[in-house]
């Protein structure tokens, strides 16, 4: 499971469980306006038509166990406690040039355009440098997902240390043509973060989701 870290804190990615969906939507509409937010359906299509899609971000917590109490000190003793999901990027594929409204709903198996739809991190985690190091990693995922689309995914589990985790997509959910380019959407003031991770400005998007204007931008892969 490939690994990076945002302000000390050790990331993991792996691609997101059906089961992590319900943990990913709290964080969906905890963290997006209502009219902005997607819906559990929404999600819950996306991980199911393009699961090699949809990464997740996690840390592992820890805390306190009680220990005998015998000796010095107080006889705790530090121990995991799983895995938190602290952000998510979910995309589909589209086979236009340009991220219309109708590719948030659709998902074209041979198209070559990756249209992210949402980029979230949780509040609690949020301004440690998490986004721009999943995306980083995202556009990475990618690039490993077109030198092996020959019936081999870059997410499997042949121990390679430099794919992602995952939870084995099935074989017809994976791409089956060269991906070309990454499109997204972003209000304004998010224009440098994804600039700052490769991607360019194309200009005003087309696309009218909640009151604030939105931006296309495109990363070639």
């Amino acid at each position: 499971m490939p690994e990076s870290r945002a302000n000390n804190l050790v990331l993991q990615y792996k691609l997101l469980p059906a089961e992590d969906v319900p943990k990913a939507y709290k964080i969906e509409i905890t963290e997006y306006p209502e009219d902005e937010a997607a819906s559990l359906e929404n999600l819950v299509y996306r991980q199911e038509a393009a699961p090699q899609l949809f990464l997740g971000c996690y840390t592992t917590a820890t805390g306190m166990k009680a220990g005998t109490g015998t000796g010095t000190g107080t006889g705790a003793e530090q121990v995991l406690q799983g895995d938190i999901l602290v952000g998510y990027i979910v995309s589909t594929l589209s086979s236009d040039l340009h991220l219309t409204h109708a590719s948030m709903s659709t998902h074209d198996p041979k198209g070559t355009s990756v249209c992210i739809h949402s980029v979230c991190v949780a509040r609690a985690y949020q301004r440690r440098g998490i986004a721009s190091a999943m995306m980083k990693e995202y556009l990475d995922h990618l690039r490993r997902l077109n030198n092996n689309n020959n019936n081999n995914s870059s997410i499997d589990n042949n121990n390679n240390s430099n794919s992602v985790n995952n939870s084995n997509p099935p074989t017809s959910a994976l791409p089956t043509v060269r991906l070309e380019r990454v499109l997204l959407i972003a209000h304004k003031e998010l224009i440098s973060l994804y600039t700052g991770v490769g991607f360019e400005l194309v200009g005003k998007s087309e696309v009218e989701h909640g009151p604030d204007p939105w931006f296309e931008m495109t990363c070639t892969l």
